[in-house]
């Protein structure tokens, strides 16, 4: 089933184009690991957020990510994308909401796509 959500929501929805700039939230979780893949296999630079170093050692060496944050560790959001996103945001395959999706907000570029997938972060507010 991940598999099936992944490929739906980045290759249906985001229509991934090569040398797209992909932003991957919750990363390291099935969907996200699979959504990754993806957009490397079609030629797009992708960068991923976890919650543990762990997390992020393992999305990059093993997964092939470009680069992966631990948005526990950098908590100005808004700033780490500027540094990992510095022409802007073209797919932001989103797994969490909430803040997260607000500071991607003002990344996203023009004619940009967001497949919604998850929305972990209200579960509980």
């Amino acid at each position: 089933m991940p598999g099936m959500t992944a490929w739906v929501g980045l290759v249906l929805l985001g229509e991934p184009k090569a040398g797209e700039q992909v932003f991957v939230s919750s990363a390291a979780g099935g969907v996200g690991l699979i959504v990754g893949q993806l957009a490397k296999i079609r030629g797009c630079r992708v960068v991923g957020s976890v919650g543990t170093d762990q997390k992020a050692k393992m999305v990059k060496e093993e997964f092939g990510f470009d680069d992966v944050f631990n948005y526990n560790s950098e908590p100005d959001w808004d700033a780490t994308l500027a540094r990992y996103f510095p022409k802007g945001i073209d797919i932001y395959f989103d797994n969490v909401g909430g803040k997260m999706l607000e500071s991607v907000l003002n990344h996203i570029n023009m004619n940009a796509r967001i497949p919604v997938c998850g929305m972990i972060s209200q579960y509980y507010e």
